[in-house]
């Protein structure tokens, strides 16, 4: 049977946590964090730069996936963790509220952003028909692929340079 030194531990215990849960649900909840971007330059400056990384590293990777020195394994993960990154930066540019005059160059980015993201998801398709096996004629068009979704995403990215403010 039960002590009632016990019991009074148990009751205690139980009115601590639905004291707490009471408390905290109760609580205002003020989840509606915002980016607040007053230099709209160096924001997307800040953008690019990093986009500029991640692709340096997966242009790096794709070099490895030619010359078999970097396994298709590898260069899923690192397109995906890659992707998940450029996602963050459109979000960044989505969050930033960039004004009116700003608006066309953080627009164009966003796009070269989108159109990146493309390629990366090519990038893994790539990968994984290289470890499935894959004909040279089928790697080249492949390539050919991921070249044009870059010179899109280049494009736009220029475009995003020639209409700002």
């Amino acid at each position: 049977m039960a002590s009632k030194k016990g019991i009074i531990i148990t009751i205690a215990i139980l009115a601590v946590i639905s004291g707490a849960s009471f408390v905290i649900w109760f609580l205002p909840q003020n989840n509606d964090s915002s980016l607040v971007v007053s230099d709209y330059k160096n924001e997307l400056d800040s953008i690019k730069e990093r986009k500029s990384l991640i692709s340096s590293e997966i242009d790096s990777s794709l070099r490895g996936l030619s010359d078999k020195s970097t396994s298709p394994d590898e260069i899923i993960n690192k397109t995906q963790v890659s992707s998940s990154q450029v996602t963050s930066l459109i979000s960044e540019l989505i969050e930033s509220n960039a004004p009116p005059k700003w608006q066309q160059s953080y627009g164009a980015y966003f796009e070269s952003l989108k159109k990146y993201n493309e390629y990366l998801t090519e990038t893994i398709t790539l990968a994984n028909k290289v470890k499935t096996g894959i004909s040279q004629n089928d790697l080249n068009d492949e390539m050919t692929k991921l070249d044009a979704l870059m010179k899109e995403s280049d494009t736009l990215a220029i475009k995003s340079d020639q209409t700002r403010p």
